[in-house]
Parts: structure tokens; C-alpha cells; sequence
């Protein structure tokens, strides 16, 4: 029996409990101190999330029910205003399997679809897909999911506290998982590989593989010597949040099967609508705006958009380090979730990576033929090129504005794309060229979340139309 133990509770390391425990051959013991308070900002995520769900063969699962427990809604979309221009809004919808929305993504890609009959990107969206078009017309409660059966692989918005509970009540049935409360007060350490962990009840532990679900204080990845490659930050700038949790003022308005983001001056605001409230917070750049201007434009927002009282507005200030570990798993530590990687909130990629990162472990895990070292290389060359491309995709919502009213806006819309980012943009305009799931795989080392629909609702969202050869104004595209 393969002994895994896991440091860190909340949402990563109790999705890798729930992953792992699934099968009794490994044994898991996860190390969470209970005296450590969660960040309950409000988690938006996207449809990966269901296939997780089903991999984990957890029952609570098996019906919408699981969503009530952990205050969440459906999320068919997600809504993008002011990025190209201040006034306009472009949608990222998510697509029902089994329908006609990836034909009509590929008819449209080969211009098939009159455009110019459309007003404006939502206009497209909204006439010719499902979700979008569901999502225009009303409100969808989660017991929707049974009702109709177009709603089962949609995203949702969740309390993330809750439901890391809900992954630990059961998953903690399994009678092959084990929960100590204790902190780790120390870490044994041999060739960069940890031995045995120290816990502050007195117990030391001692484990085949030890999985770091830390956060951003990484722990055991630190403890190895895994090194945080901070290159993200030369093309993401925005480095801070202020988050908020607030009572809803108008259920009717403010209450949407979408997550909302609203970009200001300096950055973007998220709005994650929760059953009994909603979580909301600025994600902006500390290079371009100080914490007191922030705080100041997050409250007008809050204000003139939804109408709440600035003075009785207090934000939790969060700062964090975008990054990777290009050695996610390093000799005997594999780092997951924030202590492996971060980027930023926008497009809800956070969760849904990590999910991956476990579903990949457990997958190495299985295979007793793969030398350990093969599955090392393995592990972290797949996790580099997935947290790459998500980092490519999320780039263009910033450099393709033509926003010049800040500096912040001057400043991404200078910063020049990427080989890639230049390729799978000529794929889309050169009419030539042909853009679809292949092609745009062997562009993207197949390795992306974003597929062609994906590309497609953002460039109409940023005015480019495909098999057109276009150049944005003061842009250098091609």
C-alpha cells in the first residue's frame, strides 16, 4: 500500500483527499490544523469541475443537491465589461455538449455565418447558443439541473469554505483516509527529499509521498528546494485584490447564472453571485494605483453599479505572487493548487487546474510501469504547458484592449504578443489558413483548456472577425 500524506485542507487539499481516497490501495492521512480560518471570497468555476466531480465517485454528487450545501447557482458564462471599450461587454459562454454550439463555433470560424447581421459580440452569442441565450431570458435555480438535461455541465459559483467541508465529511468516510489536526512545526529533510513531518501534537509522520496543499506558503515544496519562477508577472500585472462579501440589494438584477467582470481603471472587479450573498472583489494591478486610490474606486463602483452605501464598505486586502513552480512535483513533495501556482482569478482557472493536477497524479500513481522519475518529468512538463497556455489565453483580454484611458490600459494594450499568441491569431484572420480543433491544438502543444470557441468568442469580443486579415489600431499583430 502506497502511504500519501497531504498538508493543507481547504478546497485543494480536500479535492486531493476525496481524488485519492477513492482508491484503497493508497493510503492517505491529511494534516489540516482546524484553528486556521479559510479566505471565503466567493469561487467561480467552470464545467471541468463535473468531470472531477464523477471521478471522485463521491454520492453527494450524484444529484444537484450538493450545490445548496455549499450556498452555490449555476454559471453558464462568464461576462466580460468595459475590456475592449468602456461601454461594451463581450461573453465567454460555456457549451452543451451534444449540441449544435461547436458545429455553429466552426461554421462561424469558416465564415459561414453572415456576422454583419449582428449588432455587437453578445448579440451573436446570445441569438446561437444554449446557455447564453437561457441565461438572457431568466434565472436558473441549481434544481434546474433535473429539469432539463442540457444544464448537467455547466460551471458553478460556490462558497469555497463550504465546499472544501462538504469534499471532507465524505470523503472521510472512507475508511483508507485519516485527519490529524496539527500544524507542522517541522520538516526532516535528506537529498531534497522529506523524510519524516513534525506535528505540534507530538507525532511524526512519515510517508511514501507527500502532497502540499499549503497555499502560497508552500511548505513542503520550499522544503525541497522548489523553486517559484516569477515570469508570469512580466505580462500579468495586476498583483492585489480587495474582496468583499455582500448582502444582495435587488435578487431580481444582481442575482445571474454568470460571473460578472467589470474592468475599472486599473484592473477588473469580480462578482460572484452566491444563494445568500454575493462575493466581489477588485483584482488590480499595485504597480499603476496605490491600496487608498484602489479602495476609494472599488467603493464608487460598488456604489453607482449596484448602489451600496461607500461608507459602509470594508475590504480584506489580499496580495498575492503570480507564479509557477516549474517543479510542481519535486522528488518526493508534488505542490498543488496555490503552493504549485497562481495567475489570476479571471476566466475561473484556479480551481479547475488543480483538479487536473490531482486527476494527473492519481492517473501516475496508477501506472506501476512508469519509472518514478519518468513521472516526475511527465507530471511537470504537462503541468507547465497547461499553466502556459491558460497564462497565453488570459494575456489577450488585456493586451488586445483599446482602452487608453489609464496608464494601466496604455501599458498592457503595449505589451507585445507572444509566437504563439501570433500564430493562433493568423490561424483565425489569414483566410488561408484553416482554424479549427487541430490546428489550433498543434499551435496551443495541445495542452489548452480554451479550445476554438473560446479563441472565437474572444476575438469577436476584441472586433476581430475570422478569415480577415485585420490590424488593430497602433497594434503590431502580425
Amino acid at each position: 500500500m502506497t502511504n500519501i500524506t497531504i498538508v493543507g485542507g481547504g478546497t485543494s487539499g480536500w479535492s486531493a483527499a476525496a481524488f485519492l481516497s477513492k482508491n484503497p490501495k493508497l493510503n492517505v492521512t491529511i494534516v489540516e490544523p482546524s484553528d486556521i480560518p479559510t479566505i471565503g471570497v466567493g469561487e467561480s468555476t467552470i464545467p471541468y469541475i463535473n468531470i472531477t466531480h464523477k471521478e471522485m465517485e463521491l454520492d453527494v454528487f450524484d444529484t444537484p443537491e450538493w450545490i445548496n450545501k455549499v450556498d452555490g447557482s449555476l454559471k453558464f458564462s462568464i461576462e466580460f465589461a468595459n475590456f475592449n471599450r468602456i461601454g461594451e461587454t463581450w461573453i465567454h459562454p460555456f457549451l452543451v455538449s451534444g449540441s449544435n454550439d461547436n458545429i455553429m463555433s466552426a461554421e462561424t470560424c469558416s465564415s459561414h455565418i453572415p456576422l454583419n447581421i449582428y449588432q455587437s459580440q453578445p448579440d451573436y452569442v446570445n441569438d446561437n447558443y444554449i446557455l447564453p441565450n437561457i441565461r438572457s431570458q431568466t434565472f436558473v435555480e441549481p434544481e434546474g439541473q433535473n429539469e432539463d438535461g442540457r444544464l448537467g455541465m455547466v460551471g458553478y459559483h460556490i462558497d469555497a469554505g463550504k465546499y472544501a467541508q462538504l469534499l471532507k465529511d465524505e470523503s472521510l468516510k472512507r475508511s483508507n483516509l485519516s485527519l490529524i489536526d496539527a500544524h507542522v512545526t517541522g520538516i526532516s529533510v535528506k537529498d531534497e527529499n522529506i523524510t519524516n513531518l513534525i506535528l505540534s501534537n507530538g507525532d511524526i509522520i512519515d510517508a511514501d509521498l507527500f502532497i502540499d496543499c499549503t497555499g502560497f506558503r508552500a511548505l513542503l515544496a520550499n522544503a525541497v528546494g522548489s523553486k517559484w519562477d516569477t515570469s508570469y508577472s512580466e505580462r500579468l500585472y495586476v498583483d492585489s485584490a480587495l474582496a468583499v462579501q455582500l448582502p444582495y440589494r435587488d435578487r431580481s438584477t444582481q442575482m445571474r447564472n454568470t460571473t460578472y467582470c467589470h474592468a475599472l481603471q486599473n484592473g477588473w472587479v469580480w462578482n460572484v453571485p452566491l444563494q445568500t450573498r454575493i462575493g466581489t472583489g477588485y483584482v488590480y494591478s499595485s504597480r499603476h494605483t496605490s491600496e487608498d486610490d484602489a479602495r476609494m474606486e472599488f467603493k464608487k463602483h460598488l456604489n453607482e453599479m449596484y448602489g451600496y452605501n461607500k461608507e459602509e464598505l470594508s475590504f480584506r486586502k489580499l496580495d498575492f505572487g503570480v507564479g509557477i513552480r516549474r517543479e510542481s512535483w519535486k522528488n518526493n513533495v508534488i505542490a498543488i493548487g496555490l503552493s504549485s501556482f497562481f495567475l489570476e482569478p479571471i476566466e475561473s482557472t484556479a480551481i479547475s487546474t488543480m483538479h487536473h493536477q490531482i486527476s494527473t497524479v492519481y492517473n501516475m500513481l496508477m501506472h506501476d510501469y512508469i519509472l518514478p522519475k519518468d513521472k516526475i518529468k511527465r507530471f511537470n512538463e504537462i503541468n507547465n504547458l497547461a499553466v502556459d497556455a491558460i497564462a497565453s489565453y488570459i494575456e489577450l483580454h488585456y493586451t488586445m484592449t483599446k482602452r487608453t484611458d489609464s496608464q494601466f490600459w496604455k501599458d498592457v494594450a503595449n505589451i507585445k504578443l507572444t509566437e504563439e499568441q501570433k500564430n493562433t491569431l493568423d490561424l483565425y484572420v489569414n483566410p488561408d489558413k484553416r482554424f479549427d480543433r487541430s490546428t489550433l491544438k498543434a499551435t496551443t502543444n495541445g495542452h489548452s483548456m480554451f479550445d476554438q470557441s473560446s479563441y472565437l468568442f474572444l476575438y469577436l469580443g476584441y472586433d476581430l472577425l475570422p478569415n480577415n486579415v485585420y490590424s488593430m489600431d497602433d497594434h503590431e499583430i502580425l
